[in-house]
């Protein structure tokens, strides 16, 4: 008991930990360090990060649409844990990794903005929930994905009315620039 809740307790508060840095330091490629570092301490995670070319081979428009604005560049991190048997299906979990996020040009109101910097907290959850897996090593088989980008407004921002093609081949129509979660989610 002792093992598991130090572990659990840990991986919470790492998890505030990544939710509460700034934008600045807690980026896209920030969120792939703290993979990596999961990575290197389990023989039993491996970690595949595909970056821009590689979402633009598989389609991801949606991901690439969203991060356009930004001089940030996108991550997908695809964290796997396997430890149970090779027949048994793995558990699936999925974060928004959106580590800043202005609204894109439907920008927040200046006092909706100040707390955007966590708005990638369903990512840091998968992350460190598969940090906790490793330590615990549980007998199972999971995979984390999480969509790691900055939402942000520029002259190469996406725009309402753009439609973007997702990885699916499904087509989405831009209503508003804020709704980027689910626009990357659909990746």
């Amino acid at each position: 008991g002792l093992k598991h809740g130090d572990a659990i307790g840990k991986g919470m508060s790492f998890c505030r930990e990544l939710g509460n840095l700034p934008a600045n330091i807690c980026t896209p490629s920030y969120l792939v360090k703290q993979a990596r570092l999961i990575e290197k301490s389990s023989k039993r995670v491996s970690l595949q990060v595909l970056n821009e070319a590689d979402m633009k081979k598989l389609g991801m428009g949606g991901v690439l649409g969203v991060s356009k604005g930004s001089s940030e560049a996108p991550k997908f991190i695809i964290l796997e844990y396997k430890a149970g048997k090779k027949t048994q299906k793995p558990l699936v979990f999925v974060g928004k990794g959106v580590t800043f996020d202005t609204g894109g040009l439907n920008l927040k109101p200046g006092a909706s903005i100040n707390e955007m910097h966590m708005d990638m907290s369903g990512g840091a959850s998968v992350i460190e929930a598969l940090s906790v897996i490793a330590k615990l090593k549980l007998k199972i088989n999971v995979i984390g994905l999480i969509p790691a980008v900055e939402n942000m407004p520029s002259g190469s921002s996406y725009r309402p009315g753009d439609i973007l093609t997702t990885l699916s081949g499904k087509t989405i129509e831009i209503g508003n620039t804020d709704a980027e979660g689910r626009v990357i989610l659909a990746d």
